[in-house]
């Protein structure tokens, strides 16, 4: 909750949260931007096995799979990748 813009409370967070895991883009869908790429790439590798989604301008990771997977944190996607995307667009 503290670290994604304009959520308010904890419901919020959570349903924030669903949409991101249900409609936020994979990792893949970074490729064309090496350095964000790789930073994803690393954050991915550091945790083992999670699943990396970007919904909102901010990254979300989850552990587990299925009815057992848990948030494990969200922040706002770092501002020297913002740079990169918008200098390659």
């Amino acid at each position: 909750m503290e670290r994604t813009d304009g959520v308010e409370n904890l419901a919020e967070a959570k349903r924030i949260a669903k949409q991101a895991y249900v409609s936020g883009k994979t990792l893949n869908h970074y490729q064309k931007y090496p350095k964000f790429f790789n930073y994803l790439g690393n954050k991915r590798d550091q945790t083992n096995t999670c699943s990396i989604r970007i919904y909102k301008g901010n990254i979300f990771i989850w552990r587990g799979k299925g009815k057992h997977k848990s948030l494990i944190t969200a922040h706002p996607i770092p501002d020297r990748y913002i740079k990169e995307m918008e200098e390659l667009k």
